[in-house]
C-alpha cells in the first residue's frame, strides 16, 4: 500500500529521529565532543526510518479498515450449512 503522507509529516519524523540518533552517538567531554558515526549518514538514516514508519503505519491502518467490495452468494451460505 502506498502511504498517504506530506512532505512535512516525512519530514518532522526524521528531524525526530535524527535528533535522538545524534544524542545517542554523542559523547560530550571536557574540551572534546565525539560522535560514533557521522551526522550526514545518520541524517540518511533519519529519512529512511521516517519514510518506512509512515509507509508500515498506513498499512496496518488499511488492513484495519472494513472489507468494501465482499460479495455474499448463496452458494457461499450453502458450503458453511454443509
Amino acid at each position: 500500500m502506498e502511504a498517504k503522507q506530506s512532505p512535512d509529516q516525512a519530514h518532522d519524523l526524521a528531524v525526530r529521529i535524527y535528533v535522538e540518533l545524534v544524542a545517542r552517538n554523542t559523547e560530550v567531554t571536557e574540551g572534546k565532543v565525539k560522535m560514533a558515526a557521522s551526522a550526514a549518514h545518520l541524517a540518511t538514516l533519519s529519512l529512511k526510518l521516517a519514510e518506512a514508519f509512515l509507509e508500515a503505519e498506513a498499512d496496518a491502518i488499511a488492513a484495519r479498515e472494513p472489507v468494501k467490495d465482499f460479495k455474499l452468494g448463496s452458494d457461499d451460505i450453502a458450503k458453511w450449512a454443509k
